[in-house]
């Protein structure tokens, strides 16, 4: 999903619904940055999280033939190419927890 498409959803969640909670962590160590925004939808409590990272365009692995040593494994990421994830979630009163939702299944 692009930042743009992003936007236009997370303007038409506030404006519908409102937030409970709107949050952006950063993961430098995994490269990443999480979205979150949990609102009360017409199904309850929702929360729909949108992930974001670079694309890994290569993968070295550097290992030595001797025993007890390790491989080691480097990432090279696209700079401006990225992977964008988006998952829903609905919360379940019993369980106490989050569960997911398939978005494929909702436009059916």
């Amino acid at each position: 999903m692009h930042q743009s498409k992003w936007e236009d959803l997370i303007d038409q969640i506030d404006r519908l619904f409102g937030f409970v909670e709107h949050t952006t962590e950063e993961f430098p160590e995994r490269h990443m940055t999480v979205e979150t925004a949990i609102f009360d939808g017409a199904s309850g409590r929702m929360m729909l999280e949108r992930s974001v990272k670079p694309l890994v365009i290569d993968k070295k692995v550097t290992y030595s033939k001797r025993a007890g040593t390790s491989a080691d494994v480097e990432y090279v990421y696209s700079e401006d190419e990225f992977v964008d994830t988006v998952k829903l979630f609905t919360w379940d009163k019993l369980a106490r927890e989050w569960k997911q939702i398939d978005i494929s299944a909702l436009g059916r």
